[in-house]
């Protein structure tokens, strides 16, 4: 496998982590820049399960980057597609615009990811 699939790893756990780390820490402070409204935060620990789920993933991407886990970067594809699908869905349902940033961001990775593996046999990452 390209060692460029690997460095788009780390760009999955640097957005996941910018993302993470204030959802879980500073939630109310974060949400109104976000389009959403603060009265969220209140509601229950969801913007907190957020930031600690997406920190999770920053963790499980990283780990895949440092140790060079093959078989675990398709993987990473699906769930990035499955993560533009429910925004897109959340998106058409509520016309944040943040949800459309972030449909961007994810997209930009997952694009990379394919791209440096255009070259490779996928069916025995399946």
């Amino acid at each position: 496998m390209p060692t460029h699939a690997f460095k788009w790893q780390l760009y999955i756990s640097f957005y996941t982590a910018l993302l993470g780390i204030p959802l879980l820490f500073f939630p109310k402070a974060v949400i109104p820049m976000m389009g959403f409204d603060p009265a969220m935060v209140d509601a229950g620990p969801f913007v907190q399960l957020t930031g600690m789920f997406l920190l999770s993933l920053t963790l499980i991407t990283f780990r895949i980057w440092q140790k060079k886990i093959e078989e675990m970067v398709l993987g990473t594809v699906f769930v990035r597609l499955f993560i533009i699908v429910t925004l897109a869905v959340l998106y058409l349902n509520g016309s944040f615009s943040f949800l459309l940033m972030m449909i961007a961001v994810v997209s930009i990775g997952v694009i990379g990811t394919l791209w440096s593996l255009r070259g490779v046999n996928l069916k025995q990452f399946l």
